[in-house]
């Protein structure tokens, strides 16, 4: 092994746990939050469904280090992190949904791989090696690009706060070093999905530079009451958010206080307008 190999594949496995373990913050902030706000979980899933089929294709291929060891890491971080997902969101259809198509993908790659293993489909170790790395393309792609389903949402808001900042750059500088990595040891299976993803990867972080969030962001304040009113106020404002639920229990009513969502940040407060003097007559 050379030396530049030898450096490259040392960054890939950096790079790589890097990737397993980005979405850490944002998820941190839902079980601090008990909410997932503008949290999304395709990503993840995405991520997951990836580490399945590169576990197989590293077997297969003998890349036990570092392709093998990493997407296993994968396996156990993306886990617990659709389970604290799971938990805290209140829409668990659409979870229900996006990890059934999931499991059927990883179903069906753990099917072939496992027949291609015993000899039933006739190939050798190496084809099938081969089969996976061509299915991992696909993953890749959809994991690199899954950032990108709430593209519209980021458009129309101004606000990259649905696009988990930290799985893109850290899969941009994943996918970077394990381009270079199978250009040194010649792994097209390797570099096809890499590539996408570096383009991919550029994109987010354009809307990112684009589509800045922080802070500052000017917000227009909406006061919704218990009946579904909405009333708009326009102007710099600023907004502490208060959820107030009446609850019934044993006949006494009970309430509670939400101010740590994820879907709003800290402004400074409305300025109160000043109002002409009125002379009765």
């Amino acid at each position: 092994m050379g030396a530049l190999e030898a450096t490259f594949q040392v960054l890939t496995v950096i790079s790589s746990i890097f990737v397993r373990i980005s979405p850490w913050p944002d998820f941190q902030r839902v079980f601090k939050a008990k909410t997932t706000g503008e949290v999304q979980i395709l990503p993840v899933a995405m991520l997951f469904t990836n580490c399945v089929v590169l576990v197989w294709y590293g077997y297969l291929s003998e890349n036990i280090f570092p392709l093998f060891v990493t997407a296993i890491m994968g396996l156990v971080t993306c886990g617990g992190f659709i389970a604290v997902f799971y938990r805290y969101t209140d829409d668990k259809r659409s979870v229900h949904k996006i990890c059934a198509a999931s499991f059927i993908v990883i179903v069906l790659v753990c099917f072939y791989g496992a027949i291609g293993v015993a000899g039933v489909t006739g190939q050798s170790k190496s084809s099938v090696a081969t089969a996976m790395g061509a299915i991992s393309i696909g993953t890749s792609i959809g994991l690199y690009g899954s950032p990108l389903a709430t593209i519209r949402r980021v458009v129309r808001t101004k606000s990259t706060a649905s696009m988990p900042f930290t799985l893109c750059l850290a899969n941009f500088f994943n996918s970077v070093c394990w381009v270079v990595y199978a250009i040194i040891t010649v792994d097209v299976w390797v570099l096809l999905p890499n590539a996408f993803g570096c383009v991919l990867t550029t994109i987010q972080l354009i809307l990112y530079a684009i589509y800045p969030t922080s802070p500052e962001t000017q917000l227009e304040a909406v006061m919704i009451d218990h009946t579904g009113a909405v009333t708009d106020y326009e102007g710099e404002a600023s907004l502490s958010i208060v959820i107030r639920a009446s609850t019934q229990e044993g006949g006494r009513k009970s309430s509670f206080d939400r101010k740590d969502s994820l879907d709003f940040v800290a402004i400074r407060s409305p300025v109160t307008r000043q109002l002409s003097p009125v002379i009765r007559h």
